[in-house]
């Protein structure tokens, strides 16, 4: 397992392929697997350098108690960028990681050559999202714990989900795994290192990215967002104020279109990848 000590951990990476340099920045609370599992990684490996890696406190990254935020992740990002030697890199970002990506892209836009944002949602633009506690994948998870007598409350708040971790009983896993199946309950398993962390809090500061400093970015970013994403309005803020945005959809999903449709998400950024590379020739 290749690994490199970065400010204040050490950093789970991979890399497969070769070709034009493509970074994949996974979402919060998931890890490297998801890209594996989806088999976008194989795919995109037979005409680009893939690089993957855990963000800190997730997968096989080790867990600092705190600096989560998205500019702190962007600096994890840029050093792991340079350490690997990368070329100006075409960035998939999947939720929390378009948010990075995105910081990244402001931070050290040398880096950075293009970004693809999967269903990404932004501290900064919370004023366009007052229902995000409506999102199916709260609510489906609110309503899960519900069912095995934990409340976790109608906002999105996953420090009352971390702290009711180490006191399941049996019995509530039972339910828990009654409602959402042995793939929710392994992700449940997965978040141990996260809950003794300051990131529940983190991730949801703007950290220095408002609407403002967004509308700064200067890379070609494509919007690929779920079809029926709870994040339309942010998508549509991205396509009226970057100055190169465009739009995609990964049709019969919603959020996680790399479980829900990962055939049709691999398609889509297998083809905007191949776009962007095109006009770095």
């Amino acid at each position: 397992m290749p690994r490199l000590a970065l400010d204040g951990f050490e950093c789970h990476y991979q890399q497969h392929g070769a070709g034009p340099d493509v970074v994949l920045v996974h979402g919060f609370t998931s890890n490297q697997a998801m890209w594996l599992f989806s088999g976008i990684v194989t795919t995109l490996a037979g005409e680009f350098r893939v690089t993957t890696f855990d963000l800190r406190g997730h997968g096989l990254s080790a867990a600092p108690p705190a600096g989560y935020t998205s500019d702190i992740i962007a600096n994890d990002f840029c050093q792991l960028h340079e350490r690997l030697g990368l070329g100006p890199a075409l960035v998939v970002g999947h939720s929390f990681g378009g948010v990075a990506a995105m910081q990244a892209a402001l931070d050290e836009p040398q880096r950075i050559a293009g970004i693809i944002l999967c269903d990404t949602y932004f501290p900064g633009l919370a004023h366009l999202e007052p229902n995000m506690g409506s999102a199916d994948v709260w609510t489906g998870l609110r309503d899960s714990f519900q069912a095995a007598g934990i409340a976790i409350g109608d906002v999105v708040d996953f420090r009352r989900v971390f702290d009711a971790l180490p006191n399941l009983t049996d019995a509530q896993r039972d339910v828990l795994t009654q409602r959402m199946g042995a793939p929710g309950v392994r992700w449940l398993a997965q978040l141990g290192p996260l809950t003794t962390t300051t990131a529940a809090e983190d991730v949801f500061r703007a950290a220095g990215l408002s609407a403002e400093r967004i509308c700064q970015v200067r890379q070609p970013v494509v919007a690929l967002y779920d079809e029926r994403t709870p994040f339309a309005a942010t998508r549509d803020f991205l396509a009226g104020n970057l100055p190169n945005c465009r739009v995609d959809t990964v049709p019969g999903s919603g959020h996680l279109a790399l479980l829900e449709n990962p055939t049709g998400f691999v398609e889509r950024v297998q083809w905007n990848l191949r776009e962007l590379a095109s006009k770095q020739r």
